[in-house]
């Protein structure tokens, strides 16, 4: 083991790694938020059919994310074992962001299905072996939280990008029609095809790849089973997915939501640019305090925090608004800058857990199976995420919601409100529950990382 990986990499490493999720960012949110409203309002595309599509490109991710996480554990090349994966995905990257958001003439329900599966796919390429590559930068417990963290900052940055190119787009072109227009969804795609490359090259050229330790390999079918076993990495399944199935609720309707029930238009885009800013200052208070409290207890305080602002919102819907509109705004963006401090507390305290879960799957296993991990859960994750999208829009579909209409009824306006804030409350809260159960802390991260040295010591003595 290095010193670097024992302490973590240096600041200007941090920078150079998190740095490529900026263009990830720019062309990630827009695919969750974006998406349907472009599609289905601006491409008119049948809303329901375009839940359905979302769903069923992102269930392809069930087969190429294991896929690709156990080709990338087993690749051994001069270059690495993430580069080769990561920079086959980027083409991917570029040409299905220009064909999805910056299409050429009408586009069909088959244009939709072929072009979103080519960018989870690249997404697929990139992330994996790029999320596995970080889990093993470091070793020890507070350094983990550092790389996740710098990688969450670079995140949150490039989905204030995404926030703001559409409004460019649209300001430059002298169209009203809304952060959805055609002129507001091409600079994601071209912003993409100019950042991703660059991107890629600091990455390549400033972050070293750890060298892999060389264990007995685990068979595919053996492999699954064993990772069900290990009672943490269940737990993160559950409480991931759970959290995922939250969000996509969420943001396939939160659009809709700004402008057909808040009725506050455009404006909704603020509060999204918002959300992500106050994320970028509050994730370094995140990092900290996993380091002090645990990873998974600041985990639990940051959902606490964000449900109890967020579960104000029917108050200003149907109190606020019928009362004083003028305030509806207002309200929304207090609600939502205490949720962005807090947004950034999962994914950081997350990705730095699974390093830890990884440790105990190598000792227990007698594989580094790194790769492996993270594109299980997040196959997992893909699958809530599929269903997410795939039950909000028909829902609010077969409650009688057009988002062609600016005169819905009380029933489909209430199902919209469902979808974008109760039920994903009520699942938000469930995913606190089981992660409050988590068993791995600080002390027993090091006794693993100790036992783990000591193996492959033992190993490395028997040559």
């Amino acid at each position: 083991m290095t010193p670097e990986e024992e302490t973590g990499p240096s600041r200007g490493r941090l920078i150079a790694y998190g740095q490529i999720v900026v263009p990830l960012a720019v062309i990630g949110l827009p695919v969750a938020i974006y998406i349907p409203p472009f599609y289905s309002q601006t491409l008119g595309i049948d809303l329901a059919l375009v839940g359905f599509i979302l769903m069923l490109a992102r269930l392809s991710d069930v087969v190429t994310d294991p896929l690709i996480g156990r080709l990338s554990d087993r690749t051994r090349t001069r270059w690495g074992r993430r580069r080769p994966w990561i920079l086959a995905g980027v083409p991917v990257m570029m040409v299905s962001a220009v064909m999805l958001f910056a299409p050429m003439g009408a586009v069909s329900s088959g244009y939709l299905l072929l072009w979103i599966c080519a960018i989870y796919f690249g997404f697929t390429l990139i992330t994996i072996p790029y999320g596995a590559w970080g889990a093993e930068l470091a070793t020890e417990y507070h350094a983990r939280n550092r790389i996740t963290g710098s990688r969450e900052i670079f995140l949150l940055a490039g989905l204030l990008i995404a926030i703001t190119l559409p409004i460019i787009g649209a300001f430059m072109a002298g169209e009203q029609d809304g952060a959805a227009s055609k002129a507001a969804m091409a600079p994601l795609a071209w912003f993409t095809v100019l950042l991703l490359p660059v991107c890629t090259f600091v990455l390549f050229r400033y972050v070293p790849e750890p060298t892999p330790h060389e264990y007995k390999h685990v068979p595919f079918a053996s492999g699954v089973r064993k990772a069900l076993k290990n009672g943490p990495f269940r737990l993160i399944l559950v409480t991931s997915s759970l959290g995922a199935l939250a969000g996509s609720i969420n943001a396939g309707v939160a659009i809709l939501f700004y402008e057909h029930l808040a009725g506050i238009g455009k404006a909704g885009t603020i509060l999204i640019f918002a959300l992500f800013a106050a994320g970028v200052v509050g994730s370094p208070f995140w990092v900290t305090l996993g380091g002090r409290i645990g990873k998974h207890m600041a985990i639990v305080v940051a959902g606490v925090i964000s449900m109890a602002a967020f579960a104000c919102v029917p108050v200003v819907i149907y109190w606020v608004k019928p009362q004083a509109p003028e305030l509806v705004f207002w309200c929304l963006l207090g609600i939502t800058l205490l949720q962005g401090i807090t947004i950034g507390a999962a994914p950081i305290m997350g990705a730095s857990i699974m390093a830890d879960v990884v440790d105990l799957d190598t000792l227990r296993n007698g594989e580094q199976r790194t790769a492996f991990l993270f594109s299980f859960m997040s196959m997992v994750r893909k699958i809530f995420e599929a269903v997410g999208v795939g039950i909000a829009l028909p829902v609010i579909s077969w409650a009688g919601f057009n988002p062609q209409s600016d005169h819905n009824s009380s029933t489909a306006l209430f199902a919209l409100l469902a979808m974008y804030c109760l039920v994903p409350l009520v699942l938000w809260l469930a995913s606190i529950l089981v992660i409050s159960r988590y068993p791995i802390t600080k002390e027993r991260q090091v006794r693993l990382r100790t036992a783990l040295e000591k193996k492959l010591a033992r190993q490395a003595a028997k040559g």
